[in-house]
């Protein structure tokens, strides 16, 4: 048996899942679908885990996957993350060549600096491989700054984000962006809700149109 239907989708993601993914196709495929309302709220990961418990949000998609037993997660869509530069830089960076770099770094205790961290560590590297001159809270503060960043070509400003987030600023050559050699950074984005709405046939329809536009990028 199925629940009542949701009259107005309340969704919660990511900054860069909010800002630069969801906008446009995604959001109007959900709402013709359903003939709903959709309310898009953009905050971090942990606040989207939080409202989705609480029933505040019907469905939630995050970047990092913070496990949480009272929820089911599904992957919805795998992300890259690149150094990104305002003048071209090489297909790949060794990894000697990194102290050249000046990082604009995301704000401690973040996710998103966590899941660098991570990496990072994991190939023998950390933020003090690079130049690191500044912290910032979220993506789109990353990207602006790298495109209001003054080119200098002895050492670069660069910062690590998605490649989905600057794909029109990769397309009109006004970022450039390159890997650390032989290590690229994936990571997976979820679609996150609650296990009562296992059964709802509105919340397998909003996954359904958001599976349908992954497969076509």
């Amino acid at each position: 048996m199925t629940k009542d239907r949701i009259d107005t989708v309340t969704l919660a993601a990511s900054y860069t899942i909010g800002s630069y993914i969801l906008p446009g196709k995604p959001i109007s495929d959900i709402a013709k679908k359903l003939n709903s309302k959709i309310r898009l709220s953009i905050t971090t990961c942990d606040n989207i885990i939080d409202g989705v418990k609480r029933g505040e949000y019907s469905l939630g998609l995050i970047e990092t996957p913070l496990f949480d037993s009272a929820l089911i997660y599904k992957k919805w869509m795998e992300d890259e993350l690149v150094i990104c530069s305002k003048i071209p830089m090489p297909n790949s960076i060794d990894e000697k060549e990194l102290n050249r770099y000046k990082l604009l770094a995301r704000r401690e205790n973040s996710l998103t600096r966590r899941v660098i961290s991570n990496f990072l560590h994991k190939i023998g590297l950390s933020y003090q491989s690079f130049k690191s001159i500044s912290e910032l809270d979220n993506a789109t503060a990353a990207i602006q700054s790298i495109k209001w960043s003054k080119p200098n070509r002895d050492n670069p400003t660069v910062a690590i984000v998605s490649k989905l987030a600057i794909e029109d600023e990769l397309r009109k050559k006004e970022l450039y962006y390159s890997r650390i050699k032989n290590h690229p950074i994936i990571r997976n984005f979820y679609l996150i809700y609650d296990k009562k709405s296992y059964n709802n046939t509105d919340m397998d329809n909003i996954i359904q149109s958001l599976q349908n536009y992954k497969s076509t990028e």
